[in-house]
């Protein structure tokens, strides 16, 4: 059995074995340590570099099968199937297949006729010991049963909220809200739950790819290996957050108006004063440039920082993100400038040997007397760093 921890050392992710030994989504880990001992849990911490890799190749897999896919998250695709004349079920079944075949990784797959139920058929698909990971609905009797069997709260886009909303009139199932009349549908969860409900009708109302066009926020953060009590280690490590971020802007080609910085304490350490501490500033002219957020971390310490805290998690927020001409301007600054050759050389050496080779200020020590989040149970980078590579002997 296995579960896996994410950087602040809380359970995100537990196979069917874990699950039954009673571990919970985002237990902190320090909290079931005697179940790990007791029954040989293995833990793993996050490998985002590891997942990134391993879902772009999935992704590109199913892609090439299809004529059109829109990606939905890092392990959610979702694919158009109407001009396939194709035996769903058996068509699907060898795409599982081939995806483990070729990648290793055991996929479900949900084929219905609207984007709400094909996620419903997916979470059959995964839940079903039956199904052996394949759920085709594509007639009304087939779907009548699936809605029956599954709460309203596990419908796509609905969740807890609405879930107890919901239940206040008697709706617990998703047959019973999929019957709901449209008006009392948008007057318990807006527009969006009308379509959800609309959408387990069988009707179209969400598009293949209906994700923004472009990005509102880009965050960095990080919770950190052990507490940090000391101001110029925080301010290095949001001075670093601030160069990553900017990184995001300018391969998006996007300037940020206005940043958040925040910190916070160990929620876990009830014996020690809690806090969360945070400022909001205004970007005059809108930037990208990892030199003058620098500047503005730097000089605005004072705002989040006092003598006595222990910081564990620490992170910044860009926020009114923009293309560069549309940013606004005033009499006084003109426009955003974002041609600049450092930045651009900058990102150059990062794309070629890897995230912060180069650095503006002092360099932080990736040791295990700094900042930098504990990761002793990550997994190899197998198949993004050559020195991970397992070696047949």
């Amino acid at each position: 059995m296995k579960c896996n921890v994410s950087k602040d050392g809380c359970t995100i992710a537990r196979s069917p074995e874990a699950k039954e030994l009673g571990i919970k989504m985002g237990q902190p880990l320090f909290q079931i340590r005697n179940l790990v001992r007791r029954h040989d849990v293995i833990v793993k911490s996050s490998n985002y570099a590891l997942y990134g890799d391993i879902s772009r190749r999935v992704m590109t897999l199913i892609a090439n099968e299809v004529p059109d896919s829109a990606i939905y998250s890092i392990d959610e695709i979702f694919i158009d199937l109407d001009k396939m004349p194709i035996d769903h079920d058996r068509w699907a079944r060898d795409l599982k297949a081939k995806i483990l075949r070729e990648t290793g990784i055991p996929v479900g797959i949900g084929i219905s006729t609207t984007k709400t139920l094909a996620k419903l058929a997916n979470r059959l698909a995964k839940k079903s010991p039956k199904a052996k990971g394949v759920v085709v609905l594509n007639d009304q009797k087939s779907i009548d049963l699936a809605l029956e069997r599954t709460e309203a709260g596990d419908v796509w886009g609905v969740g807890r909220k609405f879930a107890l909303k919901l239940s206040t009139i008697g709706v617990t199932s998703a047959l019973q809200l999929r019957d709901m009349p449209d008006t009392a549908a948008r007057n318990m969860m807006t527009v969006g739950g009308l379509k959800t409900v609309r959408e387990l009708r069988g009707i179209r109302c969400i598009d293949l790819d209906d994700s923004p066009a472009s990005r509102e926020t880009v965050s960095v953060s990080r919770s950190f290996g052990k507490e940090i009590n000391d101001r110029e280690m925080l301010r290095e490590a949001l001075i670093s957050f601030a160069g990553r971020a900017c990184s995001k802007l300018r391969r998006m080609n996007l300037v940020a108006r206005r940043f958040q910085l925040f910190i916070l304490s160990n929620r876990f350490k009830i014996n020690r004063p809690q806090f969360s501490r945070g400022f909001e500033l205004t970007l005059t002219p809108a930037t990208n440039d990892t030199r003058t957020m620098n500047n503005l971390v730097g000089q605005n310490m004072q705002r989040i920082w006092t003598d006595g805290l222990e910081v564990k998690k620490a992170g910044i927020l860009m926020l009114g993100l923009c293309n560069p001409q549309d940013a606004p301007r005033d009499l006084f600054t003109g426009q955003c400038q974002t041609n600049n050759s450092l930045m651009k050389a900058i990102d150059q050496l990062e794309g070629r040997f890897g995230k912060e080779v180069v650095t503006i200020g002092r360099r932080p020590r990736a040791n295990g007397l700094d900042w930098f989040m504990t990761s002793s149970n990550r997994s190899p980078c197998y198949t993004t760093r050559w020195r991970d590579i397992p070696v047949i002997r």
